[in-house]
């Protein structure tokens, strides 16, 4: 915590939680500056989900690329991350969204939650068809949000000349992305990562909570199981087969 001090233990030993906040419990002790009030009338399960994921996608999309009304865009990796920016991405005004990714009922989802097309990598080459879906120039704006090193080059690739990649997916340690010296010059393109969707999250939680509360931001559909915290191992099992948008461990 804060005051160096330890809020969990497992026997003699001390265990951090990530972010002062940990997770999978009923209840915990959090300093201050880590908590947000949300409007009562507002579903616990759906509440959930700004915590982490929404909050990242539709912020990278709004706060770290600033994606601008009538732009194009495309996301490589269609998982509770990318499909949120593609929700961020609608809300911005977007004119058309690419979504790209190797799994067909991820791309369902994406079609659900705003993409105007989809591109299934295991098929066809994702960078192509971005150029191909509008008109050879590129994407305006591109994302990467499965933390996979050539998708982050495929995405930065793809963007058109001048436009921007924002690399929102977690990479390894020992990962190295390539990039084309002379390109990176050229192209005159942006290339940045965003953290959390560079959130200022006292003000962003109730903005994105007031968005789902008069229809624009989609969460309801974004939980598509639940779980006891029984099941959380298969939860995240279900999580690394790729059969959700979001799973939420719920307590009665």
């Amino acid at each position: 915590m804060l005051d160096g001090t330890y809020r969990v233990h497992q026997g003699e030993s001390d265990i951090g939680t990530m972010q002062f906040l940990g997770c999978m419990a009923e209840h915990a002790i959090v300093p201050a500056i880590s908590l947000v009030k949300i409007d009562k009338s507002i579903p616990f399960e759906q509440a959930a989900l700004i915590g982490c994921g929404v909050m990242t996608g539709v912020g990278a999309a709004l706060n770290s690329a600033k994606v601008t009304p009538g732009s194009r865009v495309a996301v490589f990796g269609c998982g509770g991350v990318g499909l949120s920016i593609i929700q961020g991405a609608r809300i911005a005004g977007a004119a058309q969204i690419i979504a790209v990714d190797v799994a067909d009922n991820k791309l369902e989802m994406a079609k659900h939650f705003g993409a105007t097309d989809v591109v299934n990598g295991s098929v066809d080459n994702g960078v192509m068809k971005c150029k191909e879906l509008t008109g050879g120039v590129g994407p305006d704006f591109t994302f990467e949000a499965a933390g996979v090193p050539q998708l982050m080059a495929e995405a930065n690739i793809a963007a058109r000349r001048g436009g921007t990649a924002t690399i929102v997916g977690v990479g390894s340690m020992t990962d190295n992305v390539p990039f084309n010296a002379l390109l990176l010059s050229l192209d005159g393109k942006t290339l940045k990562g965003s953290y959390y969707g560079d959130t200022n999250f006292h003000h962003d939680f109730p903005m994105l909570l007031d968005m789902y509360r008069i229809g624009k931001l989609n969460l309801d559909d974004m939980v598509t199981a639940t779980y006891t915290i029984d099941e959380a191992p298969r939860a995240f099992e279900d999580m690394e087969a790729g059969k959700n948008a979001r799973g939420v461990i719920v307590y009665d």
